[in-house]
């Protein structure tokens, strides 16, 4: 199960609890696996990191670990304010193009990063919700709960992280929609099946589940609160996800909780001093 499962379960049981049984949706891959799909030839498969290309990024993935070991995890919130100025500095960065408030904000964090670093090329690693990209899925007659997030890999230059905002957001978006096709998917899937080892620890892939929209626990309010709030009553106002085992792999990391009923954003992030230096800088700029 990733978390957009765990969003449907938790909004099922919102229902649950409201009386509303009737409209919980039916949870689909609990038991069969609704993405064995037919082998497939991959068209990407020259451009994969391999052979010397695969020793030569393990060597420095190695000495990274070795060099620097400290790694911090904080949550950052992001007041709706702050995001409409970051959305509005990258829309002016462009000529009309279109960026969403997630490429705006990966951007965002991508430069930060790389600005604590000397100059190199970044990949950054997005996951995609194979619920909203395969035909066969969008019109499922119920709501997965299985693992559906697969991993897209954006390539940014030192240039372009050296420049505004806007740029780096919509290298983001296109990258995504070139990697979002339905062959470069199926091939994805297929290498995740050929390297899962059966009795293994299930993976949880985290993307923008929303789930402070997803838990709605207002039939069970006996009485509310006084004072002014954000949030109705019976939903939450923040919810904290982290992994109960730490690693030292675990670094440069960025989750979008999503937003609050405020519209503001929690992320969560695992980075290395240098780079919360960077991202506190530009905290102190919104």
């Amino acid at each position: 199960m990733d978390v957009m499962g765990q969003r449907a379960l938790l909004h099922g049981w919102s229902l649950v609890l409201a009386g509303k049984e009737s409209k919980v949706p039916a949870l689909l891959g609990a038991r069969e696996d609704a993405l064995l799909f037919p082998d497939n030839q991959e068209e990407y498969r020259p451009r994969r990191l391999q052979g010397f290309g695969m020793f030569k990024f393990g060597l420095r993935f190695v000495a990274d670990l070795l060099w620097n070991r400290v790694v911090e995890t904080r949550t950052i919130f992001l007041p709706k304010a702050a995001v409409a100025k970051l959305q509005l500095q990258a829309q002016e960065d462009l000529s009309g193009e279109f960026v969403s408030e997630g490429d705006v904000l990966t951007a965002w964090a991508t430069r930060a990063v790389a600005s604590s670093m000397p100059p190199r090329p970044i990949t950054a690693l997005h996951p995609l919700n194979l619920r909203f990209r395969l035909p066969s899925l969008i019109e499922a007659p119920g709501v997965f709960v299985q693992n559906m997030a697969v991993s897209a890999f954006l390539l940014f230059t030192p240039e372009l992280l050296c420049g505004p905002l806007g740029p780096i957001a919509l290298e983001n978006r296109r990258q995504l929609m070139e990697q979002a096709t339905e062959p470069q998917l199926l091939a994805l899937l297929r290498d995740m099946r050929r390297d899962y080892t059966p009795g293994s620890d299930t993976a949880v892939l985290c993307g923008e589940a929303n789930v402070y929209q997803a838990a709605d626990f207002s039939a069970a309010v006996v009485r509310a609160g006084e004072g002014e709030r954000n949030n109705p009553p019976g939903t939450m106002v923040y919810q904290h996800a982290n992994s109960m085992r730490s690693s030292p792999t675990m670094r440069n990391v960025l989750v979008i909780h999503g937003k609050d009923h405020g519209d503001n954003y929690w992320l969560t992030a695992l980075l290395l001093p240098a780079a919360w230096a960077k991202i506190e800088e530009e905290i102190k700029k919104l």
